[in-house]
């Protein structure tokens, strides 16, 4: 990337306002990145209320904290990765680092050719020192930073207002207060934010088939399929009747199938304008490998995984919702459900289903389709309709996979 225009200046110098003489895409990167580690992220200390910034301590000229002092949370690296790139999604692509290049800042190995940047912006190591937040791996073999707590609404009154400003406009953001939720769960980038809305929407917007054909392998026929983007199960931008379901890719584009017609597609769906003839149904399913139709009430359910269906019920002073949860653990170790006052309801857990293979009884089975959920970890993040009192809330997980809660309303 090139360099505009740099100045050689004293030492005292280097330390004003004025140590570049025109913006870089480079200098841009290292602000924003010492910029939101450093304000929006702070040490997880004990009692601490409320929380301060990493900058923010170094401002106000706070001692040293010691390791006793610390709360030993632990932050999963993913989540602040989603918070990074949360805070971009409307910047300019050249002030955008990639994800490698994120890994890198966050464990202080990222690479600029110019010393005035590395000593004007401090990495991520710079403001959290690893003796104090090592990086480490959960037991749940996730990738963790420990003591490290997620400030979705920092102080200003400390920051210079031309570094606010820069912010601003870099970022596209009219304020530095986020959405703590939409912040930790973003999933729509990982640097190249969350453009195509309108055509998102669009397709939103579409009538779920009548029949549902699923073809877990190949297919002859795929001169109706187009090119779209994908929706994301927590973009913001996902409305209408899939709103809330996982939509994932169809397979490759039509010009991809006509270069490589011997390769085998990934599982896609087929949306038929009409209502077939039970001959022309037959003849559809009769073209496919392991496939099968949906007909009556199975094709008017709502497309997508059937892991994370809900239903809420509401009486005079508490709340009721069922969430379905096929093939998730019921381990209290790797499931738990997370309620606000304000209503929000967080669901984690791992799932053990669709996998390849399948061992039972000393015997081996390869799966002819994978048309289950996924294993790994997965989240639900719903929004029931009013305020409510956490500490009244009671949950049980059901064998059947339905995991039922009830939790009082907030008293007016």
């Amino acid at each position: 990337m090139r360099l505009i225009c740099w100045e050689i200046l004293t030492s005292e110098e280097m330390l004003s306002d004025k140590l570049i003489c025109e913006t870089t895409p480079v200098d841009d990167q290292c602000f924003l990145l010492s910029f939101i580690t450093g304000h929006y992220f702070g040490p997880d200390i004990n009692l601490r209320r409320p929380e301060k910034s990493a900058l923010q301590r170094v401002k106000e000229g706070l001692p040293p904290y010691s390791h006793s002092q610390l709360a030993g949370s632990q932050m999963k690296t993913t989540e602040l990765e989603r918070i990074y790139y949360y805070i971009v999604r409307e910047a300019d692509p050249s002030v955008v680092v990639s994800l490698h290049s994120l890994r890198q800042f966050l464990q202080g190995h990222f690479q600029t050719s110019n010393q005035v940047l590395k000593s004007a912006y401090p990495q991520f190591p710079d403001l959290f020192p690893p003796r104090l937040h090592p990086h480490a791996l959960s037991d749940s073999q996730q990738k963790v930073i420990e003591n490290v707590v997620f400030i979705n609404s920092p102080d200003i009154s400390f920051i210079k207002p031309e570094d606010i400003k820069r912010f601003k406009k870099l970022t596209g953001l009219e304020s530095l207060a986020l959405s703590r939720d939409e912040a930790r769960h973003y999933t729509c980038a990982t640097g190249t934010g969350s453009n195509g809305g309108s055509e998102q929407e669009s397709t939103a917007k579409e009538e779920p088939p009548s029949v549902i054909l699923h073809r877990p392998k190949k297919t002859r026929h795929i001169n109706d399929l187009t090119d779209s983007d994908h929706l994301d199960p927590l973009c913001p931008k996902c409305k209408g009747p899939f709103a809330g379901m996982t939509c994932a890719p169809v397979g490759p584009s039509v010009t991809d199938m006509e270069n490589r017609p011997d390769q085998e597609l990934i599982p896609a769906m087929v949306y038929l304008p009409s209502q077939p003839t039970i001959e022309e149904l037959e003849n559809i399913v009769a073209a496919t490998r392991s496939g099968f139709a949906l007909t009556g009430s199975a094709a008017k359910a709502r497309v997508g995984a059937t892991v994370g269906r809900m239903d809420i019920g509401e009486c005079n002073d508490s709340y009721l919702f069922r969430a379905s949860l096929p093939g998730v653990k019921r381990d209290e170790r790797e499931f738990s459900c997370e309620v606000e006052s304000d209503g929000k309801v967080l669901i984690r857990g791992v799932t053990t289903t669709g996998e390849k293979t399948v061992s039972r009884h000393s015997q081996v089975f390869q799966m002819k389709t994978q048309n289950l959920c996924p294993p790994g970890h997965f989240s639900i993040l719903f929004q029931l309709p009013g305020p409510v009192n956490p500490e009244h809330f009671s949950g049980k997980f059901c064998i059947d996979g339905i995991f039922e809660g009830m939790i009082k309303k907030a008293k007016q």
